[in-house]
């Protein structure tokens, strides 16, 4: 009676590794943990292991290596499953602003995490990186692409599209509509921004901003005025700052010095970027402008400036971390029905401190 029950044992071991394999839990291209850590996971001998293992290779499951190991092959039920997937920063420099960065992937590692699948990251520049990107998805090597951002559609996203490969911007910020992407709605964020001020008593407000032919700041800027316009307040040009390049130098800082010197003042300022804020602080320390009691500053990002939390900056927090995130959903949904999903628009969230007072 002892072999039936030993028989069983074996089968339902064969058959809980077989559904790791066909699950994606052991992925297509790598390889089986040993024999011995098999035993004892699948609480079985090694002799049986061995046994299950030669079953698996005659489904066609895994090819056995001598000395090597037991290689996990690609199988139709793994097919249209996220198996493995490729992180590449664009052309636009995603990684001058490190903190987005690191917020990005992270976001993406964590979704990856959850997916049961592998991120491979290359930070190369080469021209023939998008060609070998759609040559390994065509191999079967990989089964999708993710963009920290990207600039240039035509040389990056277009062959992608024309090699039908599986593709998300993550975190997109140049408006590329047409693409599948995770994005935040600039325009919104910065009318959100003017009326939170309004809601504190502010009616002189001002803006601190990038150079207006990048879209984000472009996208901002419209939104700034949009609201202003809509709730009857004010717009004095001489309260617009544009142009403030990311280049951390006094020059930036000697800048806003001039810009803080000017006779009337707003009450309130809204930076785009809290790097911005940062030397806008320092410019007002400087002045002996105090903040919030003498001037209000509302930032957007909460990520590109390590003393914003210290030094009680409000800001609307940037979501890089879940539009990662969402980007390896969004991809895992693409490859597992071969139909694009819609881009996925996530909203900024407010984080309260203490730069901005409440006016009379």
């Amino acid at each position: 009676m002892a072999t039936p029950r030993k028989n069983n044992k074996t089968n339902g071991s064969r058959t809980q590794l077989r559904e790791e394999i066909l699950n994606g839990h052991y992925l297509a291209g790598t390889y089986l943990p040993s024999a011995r850590e098999l035993a004892k996971s699948l609480n079985v001998s090694k002799s049986s292991v061995h046994n299950i293992l030669k079953l698996l290779q005659e489904e066609g499951l895994i090819q056995i290596y001598p000395n090597c190991g037991a290689l996990v092959l690609e199988n139709g039920a793994s097919r249209n499953m996220l198996k493995r997937f490729f992180v590449r920063p664009s052309d636009f420099g995603t990684f001058r602003y490190l903190p987005v960065s690191m917020e990005l992937l992270a976001g993406i590692a964590a979704g990856a995490e959850k997916k049961n699948c592998e991120m491979l990251a290359s930070f190369s520049d080469s021209g023939r990186m998008t060609d070998e990107i759609i040559a390994h998805c065509m191999n079967g090597l990989i089964q999708g692409m993710i963009y920290l951002q990207c600039d240039n559609f035509d040389g990056l996203i277009a062959p992608l599209e024309k090699a039908a490969v599986p593709y998300v911007i993550a975190a997109d910020n140049r408006g590329h509509e047409g693409a599948l992407r995770t994005y935040v709605d600039y325009r919104a964020a910065a009318r959100n921004a003017v009326r939170f001020l309004i809601g504190r008593g502010h009616r002189r407000i001002g803006i601190v901003t990038g150079a207006v032919r990048d879209y984000l700041y472009a996208e901002m800027l419209a939104g700034f005025r949009g609201a202003l316009a809509e709730e009857d307040v004010p717009l004095n040009p001489a309260w617009v700052l544009s142009g403030l390049g990311y280049e951390q130098s006094a020059d930036q800082v000697g800048v806003l010095m001039n810009f803080l010197k000017q006779p009337e003042l707003p009450t309130a300022i809204f930076t785009v970027r809290d790097y911005r804020a940062g030397w806008l602080f320092e410019a007002a320390g400087r002045l002996g402008i105090g903040i919030p009691g003498q001037l209000s500053v509302l930032s957007f990002d909460n990520h590109s400036w390590r003393g914003a939390e210290v030094s009680g900056l409000t800001t609307f927090a940037e979501p890089l971390r879940e539009q990662g995130e969402t980007a390896v959903e969004l991809l895992r949904q693409w490859v597992a029905s071969g139909k694009r999903p819609e881009s996925v628009e996530l909203k900024p969230e407010l984080v309260e401190r203490a730069s901005v007072a409440a006016l009379p």
